[in-house]
């Protein structure tokens, strides 16, 4: 009796224990689960001290609540945004500033924006404008140090990617461009960081006109990343099935849009032929396939202004990217193929490099569903991933992909590890 009263009192002690103990556990996974942390798609790669460098806005959604009913998941909780930069090689966050300046309302809301770059400093928007050096992650300068114009900054919130208030980067310039509350435009130095007025601008052509121009452009996604007609050394190439051959045989055409013929396969012909003569090239199928198109480069490789253009095999052929018609050639002049695992509409995508002649190289399954953004730096591929066909821009991994041999490894910023 004794004993058995004591191996009660012990059990007891223990699902006191234990119980509460899995509980929290279970609470601590499920939000966990339903945590993030993804770097938007306006990140950008450079070299500091021999490292590659990964710059970006790290947007951190903690979960507070998870409700499960009805086949449906309700997750609440709150968001974060840091600038951050990474050392791509080590898998190491190098420094970490947080944004969280209030906007004119006095409100901790809104998106950031990575702006650009120069050779010295990142340009980081939440509300205020932040600059950071590049080496050390050092906050050098906010709207408050800017004292020649300090009276005359804003400070309202801006919606990713589709409206970026009261500052925007220009390569050109090298400086960040600034809408005064005055109605005049100024500039910031992106090297010395002295400001001075630009009269010459107009605030509300060029703030317009740029920031079109970024809501199309700061964020991709897996069929924009595609070359699908394009020419090249005197040769045209195509990704068609066989219902788009017939029907250039045919004389009519092919079906138009990114998502339109399947099951493609590569074929080519002389430049100088007519698009109805494009042979296959060989038996392989690429589902949804294309060449990946040369980073940092958007425009046509054919004459736009020939007759028919617009409604001809060139426009068709290019799944609606006539502007993205130059592919990305490998160190030996190879080119890389993007294609999906299956038709399905959240199939993961698979890299294959073929050589000049077509032939495969080497192939890499993914677990990518979708592709935010495509950088690249000599030898090296960076490709951050999308999370659905409705990319909004935030990537929850990196894959990195030599284009020598085709060794990748992919970096989780949530985990914070390679994976």
């Amino acid at each position: 009796m004794i004993k058995n009263s004591r191996l009660l009192i012990i059990l007891s002690i223990l699902l006191g224990i234990l119980f509460p103990a899995g509980l929290i556990y279970i609470i601590f996974s499920t939000v966990h689960e339903h945590s993030r942390k993804t770097v938007q798609s306006d990140a950008v790669i450079y070299t500091c001290e021999g490292k590659t460098v990964l710059a970006g806005v790290l947007k951190e959604f903690n979960a507070h609540a998870v409700r499960k009913g009805g086949g449906m998941t309700s997750v609440s909780g709150s968001s974060s945004y840091y600038a951050c930069a990474f050392d791509l090689e080590k898998g190491e966050k190098l420094w970490s500033v947080r944004l969280n300046a209030k906007n004119n309302l006095g409100k901790n809301w809104g998106d950031a924006v990575l702006l650009g770059q120069s050779a010295k400093y990142l340009f980081f928007l939440r509300n205020e404008l932040y600059v950071i050096n590049k080496e050390d992650g050092k906050l050098v300068a906010g709207n408050k140090d800017l004292k020649d114009i300090a009276d005359k900054l804003m400070n309202e919130s801006s919606l990713f990617p589709d409206f970026v208030n009261n500052y925007l980067y220009d390569d050109s310039l090298q400086a960040v461009v600034i809408k005064g509350s005055d109605g005049l435009a100024y500039l910031l130095d992106g090297n010395t960081l002295q400001t001075r007025p630009a009269p010459a601008i107009n605030i509300v052509t060029y703030f317009s006109q740029k920031q079109q121009h970024f809501g199309k452009t700061a964020v991709s996604n897996y069929h924009e990343q595609l070359v699908t007609f394009t020419k090249e050394n005197g040769q045209l190439y195509a990704f068609m099935d066989d219902n788009d051959q017939a029907l250039l045989q045919k004389g009519e055409k092919p079906p138009y849009g990114a998502t339109k013929a399947p099951r493609r396969s590569l074929y080519t012909t002389a430049a100088s032929n007519p698009a109805t003569t494009l042979q296959q090239v060989s038996e392989d199928v690429f589902l949804f396939g294309g060449f990946l198109k040369a980073t940092g480069i958007d425009s046509s490789v054919f004459n736009e202004n020939e007759t028919g253009f617009y409604e001809g095999p060139y426009q068709l052929l290019s799944r609606g990217n006539q502007n993205t018609q130059t592919r990305l050639q490998l160190p030996d002049g190879g080119h890389i193929i993007l294609h999906k695992a299956s038709i399905a509409s959240n199939a993961t995508i698979i890299i294959t490099a073929v050589d000049t002649s077509g032939n495969k190289r080497w192939q890499i399954p993914t677990n990518f569903r979708n592709i935010s953004k495509v950088l690249q730096i000599k030898e090296q591929l960076f490709i951050l991933s999308g999370e659905s066909d409705n990319n909004n821009g935030e990537a929850g991994k990196i894959l990195i992909l030599s284009l020598l041999d085709g060794k990748a490894s992919t970096y989780n910023f949530k985990e914070g590890k390679f994976i």
